[in-house]
């Protein structure tokens, strides 16, 4: 069994530091990364951390699907995927999943502007005349419920 010696692997490998300049990332991001599991544990030479250049490539992909809006347990996935055509299909999964909730949440913006464009010019004399509100009280949340987006989106897009 054969050993690196602390040259082999100080020439071989990158700081925190380094990895981190490469990416873009926060050391603590990185470190947070390893213990989620998304980076493998890193060699140490003196105590300090020293990780391999793929660790790089990882991270700029976690970086990227981040900028997406994938949960880091879709990440941690992607990353453990096979190669090849399950790779490809485990993307497409998430992408499609992701593209869906897109679809939602477009809507949803889409009945917010609807009634903001329309409320900005209201002609209402009163709070108590507004048909705005009149419509918000009716559809009230119960006491201790949050009003949610997705439920302007019901609201608001049958009209559209």
């Amino acid at each position: 069994m054969s050993t690196k010696s602390d040259r082999e692997l100080t020439t071989a490998s990158l700081s925190i530091g380094e990895v981190a300049a490469a990416t873009g990332l926060r050391t603590s991001a990185i470190r947070y990364y390893e213990a989620a599991g998304i980076l493998p544990k890193p060699d140490r030479v003196s105590g300090k951390r020293r990780y391999r250049p793929d660790a790089v490539d990882r991270l700029t992909l976690v970086r990227f699907c981040s900028r997406l809006g994938m949960r880091l347990a879709d990440i941690r996935g992607l990353l453990a995927t096979p190669r090849g055509s399950h790779a490809k299909e485990y993307w497409r999964r998430l992408v499609d999943g992701k593209l869906d909730e897109i679809g939602d949440l477009i809507t949803a913006a889409r009945g917010v502007e609807r009634v903001l464009r329309e409320s900005r010019d209201c002609d209402c004399v009163s709070l108590e005349s507004c048909a705005f509100l009149k419509d918000e009280r009716a559809q009230a949340p119960a006491p201790g419920r949050s009003f949610r987006l997705s439920e302007m989106k019901r609201t608001t897009s049958d009209a559209v």
